[in-house]
């Protein structure tokens, strides 16, 4: 081995080496260079599976025909009533009327001179809150205002009922208790173990509990316990505001805006996919055919209209959907509102029909690709192996090269000391003969 390289013969060992060990590196450069092509269309396979994921998701709100039951609930006057309609409402219109608001039922004590001083009933003494059926007991003898505040809010046991202290001023100060949960069934009803301390509280009603009460229609009388009312008429939640002298209509009709925004980001997300796939042709994955199955499949579908649907539509055009020269989809939302109001039901099922819906069988064809024996997960796995395969040849490559710089060290050690000897030797000589 060499351990001054060229000391003996005076050659420039070292950068004889070094381009010998370069040429036996192309190899190696050559499968580097292959492992960033790969890296690359990794990255593009990534990039498109990203871009079908959000097609998919973008067809959610459009895959099923109860996804398309969506209203709206309008109330004439807001400051009585508030609406908001879920997928089991109907279209028509209720007149309400507000006869009552639910209360909480709340109880105040009489007037005590301080909140952390004076201490009121005996020790041990308690107190039983019942809500409903339920209750829970604390001790409140021979404490403060605001310890039995305290108590009775920390109470692990509390089945709805909270505690505060209102001040009139420095020496009026009053215990308030308030049920939770408003209506009658949930009045709050105190049993004292000590006269005392029921004396020293004296705990009166400041507010009735009382149940919600409408008028539907002028013939059905709902009562509940809340202001929100969530099972009077199917698909609908009222959120009481005031009481009123006179019913006030309620208008639920189909909320086409927000079907018309479902199509849209549809329209959109399907354009961004194409717009990805024709970025990717052009570059990273040039001829690359899991860019035409995508491709192909999609537009097999859009060009193929459900078959054996009853209704109005059978094409999307007829939805104010359409396909332009450039291969990107336009939405005509006039032409969609007017198909909505005109055959709703032949709308959805153009789009959601099980088997048959444009977005029921993209959406069918976009989850095959996702999923992990699909054709982006498999073009994963096959890149990842070459990936694997370069690197175990150039691992190889790099273990040849160690040997290859090895045996040429030795071979250059060898020729080196070679040289050197037969340099001697010949300076000898000319000595010699230099000096006959």
């Amino acid at each position: 081995m060499l351990t001054a390289a060229g000391l003996g013969s005076g050659l420039d060992v070292e950068g004889i080496l070094s381009q010998l060990l370069a040429i036996e590196r192309q190899p190696i450069s050559v499968l580097e260079d292959r492992k960033d092509d790969y890296r690359a269309e990794l990255s593009a396979i990534g990039r498109l599976k990203s871009s079908v994921s959000s097609f998919q998701s973008a067809m959610a709100d459009l895959k099923t025909t109860d996804a398309f039951e969506v209203y709206k609930a309008i109330s004439e006057d807001e400051a009585v009533f508030t609406a908001s309609a879920g997928s089991a409402a109907s279209v028509g219109t209720l007149d309400i009327e507000v006869v009552n608001l639910a209360e909480a039922h709340k109880m105040g004590s009489k007037s005590k001179p301080d909140t952390d001083t004076t201490l009121l009933g005996n020790a041990g003494q308690s107190v039983t809150i019942t809500i409903g059926t339920e209750s829970f007991t604390v001790t409140a003898g021979s404490m403060t205002l605001e310890q039995i505040r305290d108590a009775i809010n920390d109470a692990p046991d509390n089945v709805g009922v909270s505690a505060a202290i209102i001040s009139e001023d420095a020496s009026n100060h009053y215990l308030v208790l308030t049920s939770e949960d408003s209506g009658t069934s949930n009045s709050i009803n105190l049993n004292f173990a000590g006269n005392k301390l029921k004396k020293a509280l004296d705990m009166k009603t400041i507010n009735d509990a009382e149940d919600a009460q409408i008028l539907i229609d002028g013939t059905y009388t709902v009562n509940r316990a809340s202001n929100t009312i969530t099972d009077a008429v199917d698909g609908l939640t009222l959120n009481l505001k005031s009481e009123s002298a006179s019913a006030v209509t309620l208008n639920i009709e189909r909320n086409i805006e927000v079907v018309t925004e479902s199509v849209q980001s549809f329209a959109d997300a399907f354009n961004e996919l194409r717009k990805t796939i024709d970025d990717l042709r052009l570059n990273e994955l040039q001829a690359d055919s899991t860019l035409r199955i995508v491709e192909s499949g999609m537009m097999g579908i859009l060009n193929n209209p459900p078959a054996g649907l009853s209704g109005s539509y059978n094409a999307l055009f007829q939805a104010g959907l359409s396909i332009q020269k450039d291969g990107t989809m336009t939405l005509d939302t006039a032409e969609l509102e007017t198909a909505a109001n005109a055959d709703f039901t032949s709308l959805a099922n153009l789009f959601a029909n099980d088997n048959q819906g444009y977005v029921f069988r993209l959406e069918s064809l976009m989850q095959g690709y996702l999923d992990p024996d699909g054709i982006l997960d498999n073009r994963e796995e096959g890149i990842n192996g070459r990936i694997d395969r370069a690197d175990d040849q150039i691992g190889n490559l790099e273990f040849r090269l160690a040997a290859t710089e090895e045996r040429l060290r030795r071979q250059f050690s060898a020729l080196d000391a070679l040289v050197g000897q037969l340099t001697a030797t010949s300076n000898f000589l000319a000595q010699q003969l230099a000096g006959l």
